[in-house]
């Protein structure tokens, strides 16, 4: 059964939600505080988060940065009161793939629900759009920026995107930190060679197996990175 965790301080909404989804086959689990739904999420097996942002203590926006740092983070639907247009786009920069504003059509958020877990269970195969590169578990798709490896999808950023079209164009080759900024970056933005070092962090979390021992985004010191495809099986 799918595992939902709803972050709701309001326990009128919070309740009907878990009872909602539970009559339509999920497992729901309730929060109303960001500190302990994280905790939740850590504890792992989550696969959808309907998240507030106005809550006690660690906001929604707060915990959304949180989430970048989990092995396996969830899909996410913001369900929240704040209809600012720059509410919205802040949320769905920091990561969530949707947003509905409060009051909202009950039925129309468990469609919403249904889709992002029928998106997750068909991976990149979902629609007829075909990943760009798959490498065993690891697969690639730049043009709905989106990662999987394993059970696990990870959001790439346009400008992470960006990057990872360059390594993957330039397999086995090394690429310097100046031909990276050329090809990503607006130099109006004043992209510094450190910028590509913190973006190849950013990628070695969502592609490698263990980021701390990188084996497909490698350093080559004294040069910058270079793109080692995994073998089929890994």
């Amino acid at each position: 059964m799918r595992r939902v965790l709803i972050i709701e301080d309001d326990p009128a909404v919070g309740r009907g939600l878990v009872d909602n989804l539970g009559f339509e086959g999920f497992v729901a689990i309730l929060a109303d505080t960001a500190e302990e739904g994280l905790e939740r999420l850590r504890e792992g097996g989550v696969e959808l988060l309907l998240l507030d942002l106005m809550l006690p203590g660690m906001s929604g926006f707060d915990l959304l940065r949180e989430l970048d740092e989990l092995p396996c983070p969830p899909r996410i639907i913001v369900v929240s009161a704040r209809d600012a247009q720059t509410d919205i786009v802040r949320a769905l920069d920091l990561g969530a793939h949707d947003y509905v504003r409060k009051p909202f059509g009950l039925a129309e958020l468990l469609a919403r629900v249904r889709t992002q877990l029928r998106e997750l269970e068909g991976g990149e195969g979902a629609g007829t759009r075909q990943p760009d590169a798959v490498f065993g578990e690891l697969r690639i798709s730049l043009s709905r920026f989106r990662v999987w490896r394993g059970g696990c999808e990870s959001l790439l950023s346009h400008t992470e995107a960006a990057v990872l079209g360059l390594f993957l164009s330039n397999p086995d080759r090394p690429l310097r930190r100046s031909e990276i900024l050329d090809a990503a970056w607006d130099p109006r933005a004043f992209p510094s060679e450190r910028t590509v070092d913190n973006f190849v962090l950013k990628l070695r979390k969502k592609i490698e197996e263990d980021p701390a021992d990188p084996r497909i985004l490698q350093t080559v010191h004294g040069v910058g990175y270079r793109f080692v495809p995994p073998p089929a099986g890994g």
